[in-house]
């Protein structure tokens, strides 16, 4: 063979075989495959919003239960059907609801401690509560006074019914309740005096009075 047809065809041989080693290994992607996108933790939900709570006003403690009122180490036992609640004055230590008699209001009975020499004398006390009452026909109402002992203590016991105006001084100054109670009783023991008050409705008062003379005479030490 001609020696310029053999030079021709080894030039052209070595073109093709450097165009063959520039191609990529790597294949082309088909310009229309959709691209996968890289994968990305999954998305968490929205925390849910909670509202704050509504604004809820204020009531007044629940009255609880309680077997005995305890003063100054004296204890006596408090009858089942009273309940006891916040005292709603600082002379207070202790009060309680006492339930409604048929066809009339709850009562109340209010328990007072004070130390010996203090509290002002049975006389000017008996005189302060009877000012609060009334008869029907507005004429003044005697008070019912007994005394007795029971163990170491002595018990005053002064009770007065009509038409009662509470407060804390001479007279009626508040509002006026027709038919109404008020038993007190004054224990005077070694350490002071315990004053107990149940006050309401006749009925409701009436219906609560044994239970309320067991308290006044069951003080002993605690």
């Amino acid at each position: 063979m001609n020696p310029r047809i053999l030079a021709a065809l080894a030039i052209a041989a070595s073109s093709l075989v450097v165009t063959a080693c520039g191609q990529s290994s790597h294949p082309v992607a088909n310009s229309n495959a959709q691209s996968t996108p890289s994968a990305q933790p999954p998305t968490q939900p929205a925390a849910q919003e909670v509202a704050a709570p509504a604004q809820v006003p204020a009531v007044a403690a629940p009255l609880t239960k309680s077997d005995k009122l305890v003063i100054q180490g004296l204890a006596s036992q408090v009858p089942a059907t009273w309940t006891s609640s916040q005292p709603n004055s600082t002379m207070r230590v202790a009060q309680y609801a006492m339930p409604p008699a048929a066809g009339a209001d709850a009562g109340e009975v209010a328990a007072y401690f004070f130390s010996t020499g203090q509290g002002g004398s049975h006389e000017a006390n008996i005189e302060r509560w009877t000012s609060q009452f009334v008869s029907a026909d507005g004429k003044p109402v005697a008070p019912k006074i007994s005394t007795g002992k029971s163990g170491e203590t002595d018990v005053t016991l002064v009770e007065l019914q009509g038409t009662y105006a509470r407060g804390v001084g001479m007279g009626q100054t508040g509002d006026a309740k027709p038919d109404q109670i008020l038993l007190i009783a004054m224990v005077e023991t070694t350490i002071g005096r315990i004053t107990l008050q149940m006050y309401g409705p006749s009925k409701t008062v009436s219906a609560q009075r044994d239970g309320f003379l067991k308290l006044a005479k069951g003080f002993h030490p605690a």
